[in-house]
């Protein structure tokens, strides 16, 4: 029955029909009325318009453009149902197993992680919540398959899905043309790590007429990723208006080890600095020692020096800094004939220079592991070098820092942590003296043992039992959580997953 048939007959009224026209579909649910009885058609015709009033207001309206295309199937495999039950409540930032918000966004991470190496896939129905989670998309595309890819795609046709600058890519010349400052900014940031050459001409484009914050923060941006084919920009930056672009072309330029500017820094270093030869004394002469000492002379800068960022304004001793921190520390046996190690540990006359800060910010600069390592054998207590350091080294920098400092040791650690440097971490937190750890190093340890270590720990823990006072109680609580779900996650999936997963690796990614 049609909408034209219903409005014809309620025109010339039902008396004047021997029969209604057929329903059709709508048979299954009207009851047939007795045609012999014109109440009973009345009737039946207020239900059939009753029912096509719905039938027409539920139909939408055909949708422009081509039809959507099915979606593919799946080849990938689930992960194992234990693993999907937990994966749910974490997808949806249900506070279950895992108090803490950033405790689940962690956790959660390293089981999607964990479920591409696998090679699997989320199952549809986490699929919706899954795609809600943008902020850890980086971590949910791997695991989506084939359907979910195609549900993103929908999703994202009907801009459903939303759009964040930071995934622009080069090509993608309108943000950088009319965006506002934090999404140019974003745009450069990104452009940077795939086509920096590209990236670098879009700012000398704009160079000009840009305003000081803006040339500051893509100038800081270079300093990031800078290569040699940006020595000339750089080196322009040097003489820029405005300071922060200054000193951000200075922290570039001393990332290019044979750069000119490099060279400069060099070359007053060894004007500034020297190891002597002493007379030795008569008990270094029975031993066949010579003496050495560091002299250094204050730098006064001239004008190309105050070019480079050795400035007036700064004291003698923060101008030796920046001009230490400028020369990589392979330079420094031919500048002086001796090691950045020696150089902090050389004998000097009073008043004594502190060189520690400039060598460490040097050897950062250059990822310089050996040195670093060299440096904390040399008794050098800069937590700054502890991504660099090897397993021993790092353990030797703990055993000197007391519970209250052990967080700034190893909260530079990149995760997870070699099982040495957990075991220390872990013992430490569990003995007397555990309550003296700031908290935020429980968190570290929740997140950074390795996964073959998580359920051991989680179960000794558990057997701590309710120690005296609140805010340790919850610490150890949420750190058994934590530990608990990343056992039961890993131990599920690990016979699909490659042994590598399982080796252990010191800082810096050393084997």
């Amino acid at each position: 029955m049609t909408f034209a048939a219903l409005a014809s007959i309620a025109a010339v009224g039902t008396g004047q029909r021997s029969s209604l026209p057929p329903t059709g579909a709508l048979s299954a649910y009207l009851p047939g009325p007795d045609e012999s009885d014109p109440q009973a058609l009345a009737y039946a015709l207020l239900d059939s318009a009753a029912a096509l009033a719905v039938v027409r207001r539920a139909t939408p309206a055909t949708a422009p453009g081509d039809p959507v295309p099915p979606a593919p199937d799946d080849s990938l495999p689930e992960p194992p149902e234990h693993v999907v039950s937990l994966l749910g409540p974490l997808l949806a930032d249900d506070a279950g197993a895992i108090r803490l918000a950033s405790d689940r966004a962690y956790v959660l991470g390293e089981a999607l992680g964990l479920v591409a190496q696998a090679g699997m896939r989320l199952p549809h129905r986490l699929l919706g919540a899954a795609l809600a989670r943008r902020e850890l998309r980086a971590s949910v595309r791997p695991v989506l398959g084939a359907r979910g890819e195609w549900l993103l795609a929908q999703l994202q046709a009907a801009g459903l899905d939303g759009v964040t600058v930071a995934t622009a890519g080069p090509s993608d010349a309108d943000v950088w043309e009319r965006g506002t400052s934090e999404e140019r900014l974003a745009w450069f940031r990104h452009a940077r790590t795939v086509d920096p050459d590209g990236a670098r001409a879009a700012a000398v484009a704009v160079w000009k007429e840009s305003p000081a914050p803006f040339r500051t923060e893509l100038m800081s941006a270079v300093a990031v990723t800078a290569a040699p084919a940006d020595e000339a920009f750089c080196e322009v930056g040097l003489d820029d208006r405005a300071e922060g672009v200054r000193f951000a072309a200075a922290e570039a330029l001393s990332r290019l080890p044979d750069s000119a500017y490099v060279a400069r820094m060099a070359a007053r270093a060894r004007a500034s600095i020297a190891v002597v030869e002493l007379e030795p004394g008569a008990i270094h002469r029975l031993l066949k020692r010579t003496t050495r000492s560091l002299r250094v002379t204050p730098y006064e800068p001239d004008e190309a020096a105050v070019r480079d960022g050795l400035s007036r304004k700064l004291s003698s001793a923060e101008r030796l800094t920046r001009l230490v921190a400028a020369v990589p520390p392979s330079l420094w046996p031919a500048l002086v004939s001796a090691t950045a190690a020696e150089l902090v540990t050389l004998h000097q006359d009073e008043p004594r220079w502190e060189l520690v800060g400039g060598i460490g910010t040097a050897t950062l600069r250059n990822a310089d592991a050996t040195t670093a390592n060299v440096l904390v054998a040399a008794g050098v207590m800069d937590p700054r070098l502890v991504p660099l350091l090897s397993t021993e080294a790092v353990l030797a920098v703990m055993s000197r820092v007391p519970p209250t400092l052990l967080g700034t040791v190893v909260d530079r650690l990149p995760s997870p942590w070699p099982q040495a440097v957990a075991t220390a971490v872990g013992q430490q937190l569990v003995g007397p003296n555990g309550h003296q750890v700031r908290p935020d190093v429980w968190t570290l340890f929740a997140r950074a043992v390795p996964l073959r270590l998580a359920g051991g720990w989680a179960q000794r823990l558990r057997g701590l039992g309710q120690p005296d006072g609140r805010i340790v109680r919850n610490l150890l609580r949420d750190t058994t959580s934590v530990l608990t779900v990343r056992a039961l996650i890993a131990d599920e999936l690990r016979p699909f997953l490659p042994e590598t997963s399982w080796q252990d690796t010191q800082p810096g990614g050393r084997p």
